[in-house]
């Protein structure tokens, strides 16, 4: 039997959703990839600020990898670790190839190019099965770069999914998301566009 809830219902419970994972999850994101700047800094010398642009876009891709590194058979020390990640980051965050370059040389003198292939390979799968998921939903992005704006979603689909099931009022749930994730300041794509993709995404999961 299905039960159909009211709006004033459904705004209750995505206040509740709220609450929970959805809106402190992009400042977590966002945390996680300044640390990791931070690390990288220390460790390596890399100045690498201009990535906080994409901050919690980036740790939407990286913190999953971070997990697998840490869940994995690998050795590698926290050092290590944060020069793979940034690494990945910088491979689909940054343009600068010079220093892209010196990221790589830097994995080549640890010795740990077989693990860094290994995890960019998990990136790219991760990335690809993100892109999948949207074209499914309808939603249609002009470039990678375009996609990977949109990876700090990757964690809250559940989230969304579970709003998904509340009701029937897609519109009203696209635009209270949108709202609550724009709040937390460390978007960086427009409200309209944001709006958009959540809908679609709330389409396919219901």
């Amino acid at each position: 039997m299905d039960f159909l809830i009211n709006e004033s219902q459904l705004r209750i419970i995505l206040q509740e959703q709220d609450k929970s994972n959805m809106s402190d999850n992009m400042k977590e994101l966002y945390s996680f990839t300044s640390n990791l700047i931070g690390r990288a800094k220390k460790n390596y010398g890399l100045n690498l600020q201009l990535l906080l642009t994409w901050g919690a876009s980036v740790g939407g891709l990286v913190m999953p990898l971070d997990n697998f590194i840490k869940t994995g058979r690998f050795e590698l020390t926290e050092p290590q670790t944060t020069l793979i990640l940034i690494g990945v980051a910088c491979t689909y965050f940054y343009e600068n190839t010079k220093t892209l370059k010196l990221i790589y040389d830097k994995i080549k003198e640890e010795g740990i190019q077989e693990t860094f292939k290994e995890v960019l390979i998990k990136a790219k799968n991760l990335k690809e099965s993100f892109g999948r998921f949207l074209i499914s939903a309808n939603i249609t992005l002009g470039s990678t770069m375009e996609l990977m704006a949109y990876s700090f979603l990757i964690p809250i689909i559940s989230d969304i999914q579970e709003v998904s099931y509340s009701g029937d009022n897609v519109g009203l749930a696209a635009v209270t998301i949108a709202k609550r994730l724009l709040a937390s300041g460390v978007i960086i794509v427009s409200r309209i566009a944001l709006t958009d993709v959540i809908r679609h995404i709330i389409k396919k999961l219901k």
